[in-house]
């Protein structure tokens, strides 16, 4: 299957006639002229050249029908010699290709073999040169949003540091800093890759994956050193799950919703054998704002974000995330069992 046919068509007449040819291209049947569909239509005048582009032929038996039609008197069309030339040929894509806004690809399917454009920055079309919907000018702006917003982490950060919780720390940083080249990677155009692509996509996926289980954990009630064990044990569940499958939501949504019900069980297990509410009235209710920004951003994640408006939602998610933790962190050794601190 060609992606495009071109037909020159030059037909040779004999001087002092005035001759032509016409002619009509069709599929599953040949057809004359004067039923032919309009862009279909061949002219030739005397001694010219037509050229015509089928772009994307559908797959099917096409007819070339080619008509002598002579303006002349009945003896000099009698006697006029005519001598056609033509070649039918195929191309990738469009004769033009696909413009500075798009990519020929070649593909298969089963025992086919066909070629399409691949557009971006919105443009559309069989050689992408429809630019109705194109946002060549929000492509820096997008790009700009999607990787400063990933600043938001820097003060969880620097919270982190001051209360000595390096591995928090240590996992935003490398949160906020594949997710920042990642996203300056995943550009139509103004796109700068530090690596391979995929590479970066799954150090961003890890990344979230691991900043969610980590946060989750350390509001646990457990000594330091669990911490540290259920620590590794998360960000390598983080890295199985996404190498077998990063878009698989159903998985994150399990591993944050089991990582959720050990942390509230900590709580609930060490407020009733020491009698005594944890976390704290006070720390629940600075746990609030952040469980409304997390649950704004998850809201803005699942129910509203999609194409068009991927660029300043996901922007937002990156600055609600961001901002979220910084509620959650708890100060080293903060909850009390009795008169003991853990």
């Amino acid at each position: 299957m060609t992606s495009s046919e071109i037909i020159l068509v030059k037909p040779f007449v004999s001087s002092n006639v005035n001759a032509s040819v016409v002619g009509c291209i069709s599929k599953y049947r040949p057809r004359l002229f004067d039923k032919c569909e309009y862009d279909y239509k061949i002219n030739i005048e005397k001694n010219s050249m037509v050229i015509r582009s089928l772009p994307y032929p559908e797959m099917a038996l096409w007819y070339l029908t080619l008509q002598y039609v002579c303006n002349g008197s009945a003896n000099e069309c009698l006697n006029a010699s005519l001598t056609l030339m033509f070649q039918i040929s195929s191309s990738q894509c469009t004769k033009q290709q696909c413009g500075a806004y798009g990519v020929c690809r070649i593909l298969t399917s089963q025992q086919n073999v066909f070629s399409t454009c691949l557009c971006i920055a919105g443009y559309r079309g069989y050689g992408c040169t429809d630019s109705t919907y194109a946002y060549v000018s929000k492509s820096l702006l997008s790009v700009l949003f999607l990787t400063i917003s990933n600043l938001m982490f820097l003060p969880a950060i620097v919270l982190a540091i001051y209360r000595r919780l390096y591995i928090e720390a240590l996992i935003y940083f490398f949160n906020m800093f594949f997710s920042t080249f990642y996203h300056a990677c995943d550009q139509d155009i103004n796109k700068f890759c530090i690596f391979k692509y995929d590479g970066l996509q799954l150090s961003d996926f890890i990344g979230s994956y691991a900043s969610f289980v980590i946060t989750l954990i350390t509001m646990a009630i457990v000594p330091r050193s669990i911490k540290a064990f259920l620590f590794m044990l998360g960000v390598l569940t983080c890295i199985v799950i996404n190498s077998r499958d990063r878009f698989d939501h159903l998985q994150f949504i399990c591993l944050i919703s089991i990582t959720f019900i050990f942390t509230v069980l900590t709580w609930v297990i060490v407020s009733i054998r020491y009698r005594r509410l944890q976390p704290s009235r006070k720390r629940l209710l600075l746990y609030m704002p952040g469980f409304l920004l997390a649950l704004t951003a998850l809201i803005l994640f699942a129910f509203c974000e999609t194409d068009e408006n991927y660029w300043y939602i996901h922007s937002l998610w990156h600055i609600f995330i961001g901002s979220s933790i910084l509620f959650f962190l708890p100060h080293k050794n903060s909850y009390k069992r009795g008169n003991k601190k853990v």
